[in-house]
């Protein structure tokens, strides 16, 4: 009994020892696992391009040009004028092919020539918006005034009334938008003196247009 005892405490320790080994083994494997890991990328790209805006103007309907040094498009008012006359010219603006909506902004004009300061002076103007024919006929009813009204007259250097908004129409990719039509009447009032006989002046109107 005592020969057997030396054997069996050597057994025992061997399998102490290799229950170490065995956990050691399983603690490797796991502590290489958790360094273990994928990648991967993903990226997107945007392109940005401006709008286009652009405004062409006309006196005769027909003939759109760019007119954006003045004097710009001329008309002769048809005359001479006379207390009490009045005299109409059309202004239509249009945006130009591929071009973004917008509005424009009248302006009081800005007067010129020898007599600027006298019949310049006294002449005064009304405006509507309209693109029918531009005549005395175009303010009657309720037409859409930019500058006056029903029974009121400007001074030419006055622009156009508080609160009005004239909207240009957008273009397609291959035509200009809708026109939008000013009818101009300037008047000389029936009490003008006798001193503005045989007088000379040039009024020149600006129109701002801003894009939408």
């Amino acid at each position: 009994m005592r020969e057997g005892r030396p054997y069996r405490s050597r057994g025992v320790r061997a399998l102490r020892l290799r229950a170490v080994l065995a956990s050691g083994l399983v603690l490797g494997v796991g502590a290489a696992v958790t360094l273990a890991s994928w990648t991967d990328r993903e990226f997107a790209t945007g392109s940005f391009q401006t709008s286009v805006f652009n405004t062409q103007s006309s006196v005769n309907g027909s003939a759109y040009a760019d007119n954006s040094v003045s004097p710009g498009a001329t008309v002769t008012i048809a005359g001479p004028f006379a207390p009490g006359v009045s005299s109409y010219f059309p202004v239509l603006i249009q945006t130009t092919a591929n071009s973004v909506a917008g509005t424009a902004v009248l302006n009081g004009a800005v007067l010129g020539g020898t007599d600027a300061a006298t019949l310049g002076a006294a002449l005064v103007y009304r405006v509507v918006r309209t693109t029918a024919t531009c005549n005395a006929a175009a303010f009657t009813g309720t037409p859409a005034f930019v500058v006056g009204a029903a029974a009121t007259t400007r001074a030419l250097t006055a622009g156009q009334e508080t609160g009005v908004t004239n909207a240009l129409a957008a273009a397609t990719s291959t035509a200009p938008g809708a026109a939008t039509g000013f009818c101009f009447e300037v008047t000389l009032p029936a009490g003008a003196p006798n001193t503005l006989q045989g007088k000379t002046t040039t009024a020149t109107w600006q129109f701002v247009t801003t894009s939408n």
